[in-house]
């Protein structure tokens, strides 16, 4: 996994119960809590930190650990070899309630004579109830391997939203009153900061803080001329200046709950181009909706997928729940049908080759009805368009073969900010070039159990009225305001006249 792709990466790891210092991650009780097989030691000689660690000339040592199905993993051990050529794997086994191994992930562990970290990163499958994690040393290899503190992460605590998600599903083209559009107030060159809205404003109803805590006052805190907000000097508005945000190789940024959020009525038309209603290439969805039949979506990709950078799932306010998420409770409204199970299995930092590789494992156990595929703003650093459309076929292939009926949804994502990639990168063209081709195919591959949404074309309208740092946390991962976005064009493909 290069840099880039890493820099998606979220700890976060959702486990069946809080863990605490009885866990003994560190052995400075011993091996307490752990479970070993063969020759494995209290050592205290060669202890990472604290005053001991684990000491494995051969066999195993492990910890039993509960966990729910999608959860994410990441885990790390500090391990140092006592000699070169020492051979030793950690490996992560899930299981279900009834200690049936679901899936194995194995990887060498380098032989360095230095501690350095090892672990895993992953997602539980479906119908996990346990997760083995541990270090089993090669049968005849040299040397000893020593192991210390261990790491993993902890849970997060969901909040209700604070915000009405029957307004926040209401479509931004053809609504006249937008709700809560965000906006980043930005100073140029020591200007005043300013920030456009996409409509022109009828009345301006309010401008508050992000987390809705804090009212602005016109005259006082900002002036509103056309589609323009200003923020007057002295105000307690948040706002960006240019000289905060870094031109180096790669210009990332993180905007997170710095935007206003502005409400106002107005009389536009949207002239761009709007979602539309494609519920006749999936007829058995379709069919399942209208008769209030039980109904199983699973969505699989990335963190765009998971809701990275969302406030709901930052747990910050508003906490406004993922997109995904929007989408299913839109789905339930409309059809009155409270069988409609949502599955989350996207995974943050994760490429479509990965998604190819268990496609199988962490989707036909399931048996879904519909799949949502969002899977590219991690691979357009080095897979062309019709190598990312293979993988996309596969998963696809994978799934018909055990389930023929389920029906895809294909996301082609919104473009990156325009800003992150300098000018002057000579693989400037090759990524956005991808990304762009990514969105092409995807349409293509349209049939009748297939459709795309095509977020890229949305995205790429929306930056002409507005800032992309107005939609986005940072140059990859929508805000609540683009995260809307997603939601309503997906619920527009599945819900006439929306």
């Amino acid at each position: 996994m290069n840099i880039r792709t890493f820099l998606l990466i979220l700890v976060f790891c959702t486990l069946g119960k809080r863990l605490s210092a009885q866990s003994n991650f560190g052995f400075e009780q011993g091996l307490s809590g752990w479970q070993t097989k063969g020759k494995v030691t209290l050592d205290r000689e060669h202890a990472y930190q604290g005053i001991a660690c684990a000491g494995i000339e051969w066999g195993s040592l492990t910890t039993l650990l509960p966990v729910i199905p999608f959860a994410v993993v990441e885990f790390n051990f500090h391990i140092r070899a006592s000699q070169k050529g020492a051979q030793a794997n950690i490996f992560l086994r899930f299981y279900d309630k009834k200690h049936r191994l679901l899936l194995s992930y194995v990887n060498p562990v380098a032989d360095s004579v230095n501690y350095h970290q090892a672990g895993n990163y992953t997602e539980a499958p479906p119908y996990a109830a346990a997760m083995e994690i541990g270090i089993e040393k090669a049968p005849g290899s040299a040397g000893v391997f020593y192991a210390d503190d261990f790491s993993i992460a902890s849970s997060k605590i969901a909040h209700r939203p604070i915000v009405n998600i029957g307004q926040y599903m209401r479509p931004f083209w053809h609504s006249d009153t937008i709700v809560n559009e965000t906006v980043l107030l930005y100073s140029v060159k020591g200007k005043p900061a300013v920030g456009n809205l996409m409509y022109l404003p009828s009345q301006v109803l309010s401008i508050k803080s992000y987390d809705l805590k804090r009212t602005y006052t016109s005259g006082k805190d900002y002036r509103q001329e056309s589609k323009v907000i200003t923020r007057i000097i002295n105000s307690a508005m948040p706002f960006r200046a240019d000289t905060s945000f870094l031109k180096s190789d790669l210009a990332w940024y993180n905007t997170q709950s710095q935007w206003v959020v502005v409400t106002y009525t107005h009389h536009d038309k949207w002239e761009g181009a709007a979602p539309l209603f494609k519920g006749r290439l999936l007829p058995k969805t379709m069919a399942k909706l209208k008769s209030g039949k039980p109904l199983r979506i699973l969505a699989y990709g990335m963190s765009i997928t998971r809701g990275m950078d969302v406030s709901g799932f930052d747990t910050i306010p508003p906490f406004m729940p993922t997109y995904v998420d929007l989408f299913a409770r839109q789905l339930r409204k409309t059809y009155h049908d409270k069988d409609i199970k949502l599955y989350n299995a996207g995974l943050p930092g994760s490429t479509v080759d990965w998604g190819a590789k268990y496609a199988a494992q962490y989707i036909n156990p399931l048996k879904p009805d519909l799949v949502i595929l969002d899977f590219g703003m991690n691979d357009f650093w080095r897979l062309k368009p019709l190598e990312f459309k293979s993988y996309i076929d596969t998963i696809m292939q994978k799934v018909r073969r055990n389930n023929p009926d389920t029906e895809f949804l294909l996301l082609a994502n919104m473009q990156f900010d325009p800003d992150y990639i300098l000018d002057t990168d000579p693989y400037k063209e090759f990524y956005t070039s991808n990304l762009s081709g990514y969105s092409q195919l995807l349409q293509q591959m349209e049939k009748e159990g297939v459709v795309c949404l095509d977020m890229y074309q949305y995205s790429d309208e929306l930056y002409r009225l507005k800032k992309a740092k107005d939609c986005l946390a940072n140059p990859l991962h929508p805000n609540d305001f683009m995260a809307r976005w997603y939601a309503q064009a997906l619920s527009a493909l599945l819900v006439p006249n929306f």
